[in-house]
């Protein structure tokens, strides 16, 4: 078709060009025609010229343009026919592009069905997830709840242990005041039994006495009170004491029956000033908190007591803090027993013993049986700190005492009227009678 067209161009081009010349004459004529006659009339000349030489050109012209067209008509029918077949084949073609279109239009309905399928599922897929998610919010609640409840079980376990304990802690109370109280139903019955004993001891005394005076004859004059006599026994160590005596180094009362605390505290009294004695022993002699404050008194002033021993008296704990609070201003006091006391001190005075001995860094020995464990512990570190600031202490001197030549006098360390070390003396001015508990009158006996 192509080859086609570019052959009816280029005789059309042709004919174009053959008709061109008559008519560009024709032009230049009419332009020439009218300025000059003598122009016009060699025109005509050359004009009629022309057509007798341009008759036989445009015969020949014509006979050309006739085969010219009879070759068109030709290639024009050819062309038709092939048109024909082109629109043929278009129809065709377009039948195929219709179909191509339905097909294209069935694909995207297709897809659009898949679309929607797939929409319909990614809907169905996050109403699944929703599901799943409301689940996992509802698991989730459970446990929490689950959590919740078991918090509450724990919480009311907690609770009921701490009932139980504060239960256990009221049942030991209440063993303790059982305790307590047998111990003083005990102590009532000892000191009934001493009562009657006491009573036929005195009873059996009088019936001895009566007998003598029978045999003897008018009574005697009646005997003065033991009170008296045991003041009068223990005025002469009392009054050397007081005067500083070097022969007392000791004064140990342990024991004694005809003591009261009247004259515990004239002893307390006559050591306030005392720089010879180092031990002071009065166990089992009955004293009060009134011995007690007078021994605080005592020690912040004395410089040389070394030992007090106050077992088995009926000192209470605001006695024992007194003297406590007296070791505080008193740096030579190395051991202090209170043992066995008729009163119980009680947790509040043990921590505070723990607490007044944070300060104290003299003694060493203490003898009590803690009953709380904490001030137990405290104490105990505290003695030992205690001991070794003592050893250290005792190092430095040796240390100096070698660098003064002074070695042998200082590792034995005596010190003037230092009693030797061991169990305590028995005490130096007996009673001037045995007591009537333990030695009855012969005789007497009911």
């Amino acid at each position: 078709e192509t080859r086609l067209s570019d052959s009816k161009g280029d005789k059309n081009g042709a004919e174009k060009g053959k008709e061109t010349p008559p008519k560009d004459l024709a032009r230049k004529r009419d332009t020439r025609a009218g300025k000059d006659p003598k122009k016009e009339e060699n025109a005509q000349k050359t004009e009629s010229k022309g057509k007798a030489e341009a008759e036989p050109k445009s015969k020949e012209n014509k006979a050309m343009n006739d085969k010219v067209k009879a070759m068109e008509k030709k290639l024009m029918g050819k062309d038709k026919k092939e048109e024909e077949k082109g629109s043929v084949l278009k129809k065709d073609t377009g039948k195929e592009h219709k179909e191509e279109e339905k097909s294209s239009a069935l694909k995207k309905e297709a897809g659009k069905g898949k679309k929607e399928e797939e929409k319909s599922s990614d809907k169905e897929k996050e109403k699944e997830k929703e599901k799943e998610k409301e689940k996992e919010k509802e698991k989730e609640k459970e446990k929490e709840k689950e959590k919740e409840k078991e918090k509450e079980k724990e919480k009311e376990k907690e609770k009921e242990k701490e009932k139980e304990k504060e239960k256990e802690k009221e049942k030991e109370k209440e063993k303790e005041k059982e305790k307590e109280k047998e111990k003083e139903k005990e102590k009532e019955k000892e000191k009934e039994k001493e009562k009657e004993k006491e009573k036929s001891q005195v009873e059996a005394e009088k019936a001895a006495e009566e007998k003598r005076e029978a045999k003897v004859g008018p009574p005697k004059a009646a005997e003065p009170p033991k009170d008296d006599e045991a003041s009068s026994i223990f005025d002469e160590l009392i009054e050397k004491v007081k005067n500083n005596d070097a022969e007392v180094t000791e004064v140990n009362v342990n024991n004694s029956d005809c003591i009261n605390n009247e004259t515990l505290v004239r002893f307390t009294e006559a050591l306030e000033f005392n720089t010879v004695v180092k031990v002071f022993a009065l166990a089992n002699t009955r004293a009060d908190d009134h011995v007690a404050f007078a021994i605080s008194i005592m020690l912040k002033s004395n410089k040389v007591l070394t030992s007090i021993n106050l077992d088995s008296n009926h000192i209470t704990g605001k006695g024992i803090l007194a003297i406590f609070r007296a070791l505080l201003q008193n740096d030579t006091l190395t051991e202090l027993r209170f043992h066995n006391q008729r009163h119980i001190c009680g947790g509040k005075t043990e921590m505070e013993i723990a607490k007044l001995l944070k300060e104290n860094t003299t003694l060493l020995k203490l003898g009590y049986h803690f009953e709380l464990a904490g001030p137990r512990m405290t104490v105990t570190n505290l003695l030992s700190r205690n001991m070794d600031r003592q050893r250290q202490r005792r190092l430095q001197e040796q240390k100096l005492a070698q660098e003064r030549g002074e070695k042998k006098d200082l590792l034995q360390v005596p010190k003037p009227g230092a009693p030797p070390k061991g169990s305590p003396k028995a005490s130096p001015q007996p009673s001037p009678k045995a007591s009537p508990k333990s030695s009855p009158k012969s005789g007497g006996a009911p």
